[in-house]
């Protein structure tokens, strides 16, 4: 189900935003703009990373232990860079809007799609790779086009340059 955002008339977005966090120098933007765009319009924020667990049986396997450990140590990996990743925001940014920190397993785009849905996001931001002769892959990689064709709100993507 389609919902229009909660933009007020001078541009700021109310309500959720999510921005979708893959430790990249270009997610690293979206989280800028998107914690601007939430303090600036008085939204609350969901920083969200998603593992793609596609081969951590194998992984698992070679290192010798077992699936749910490697599964587990992942998952405590994931949570400390993502909250290392918003203290060092916030020491450079100032002030944060009220923000969530997600990690979740799955399919990136399926499950930024999922959650979005689950939370009625008026906005999802991802980061994008910016300039560069492969001008399509460069804006949409395989995530962010993927979520602009199924997002059930709009879709703010940020280049880095």
């Amino acid at each position: 189900m389609k919902h229009s955002p909660d933009f007020s008339t001078d541009g700021n977005v109310h309500g959720r935003i999510l921005v979708g966090i893959d430790f990249s120098h270009p997610g690293r933007h979206a989280l800028i703009r998107a914690r601007a765009l939430a303090r600036d319009g008085g939204g609350r924020l969901m920083a969200l990373h998603v593992i793609d667990g596609h081969g951590l049986e194998e992984i698992a396997r070679l290192v010798e232990m077992p699936l749910e450990e490697v599964k587990e140590r992942l998952w405590r990996e994931r949570r400390h860079q993502l909250a290392e990743l918003l203290v060092e925001i916030d020491a450079e940014e100032g002030e944060a809007p009220a923000m969530e920190a997600v990690v979740a397993w799955g399919v990136p785009f399926e499950e930024i799609v999922r959650k979005a849905a689950d939370v009625s996001s008026s906005l999802i931001v991802l980061g994008t790779m910016g300039r560069s002769a492969d001008l399509q892959r460069a804006l949409f990689g395989s995530t962010a086009e993927k979520v602009l064709r199924s997002a059930p709100c709009p879709v703010l993507c940020v280049p880095t340059d």
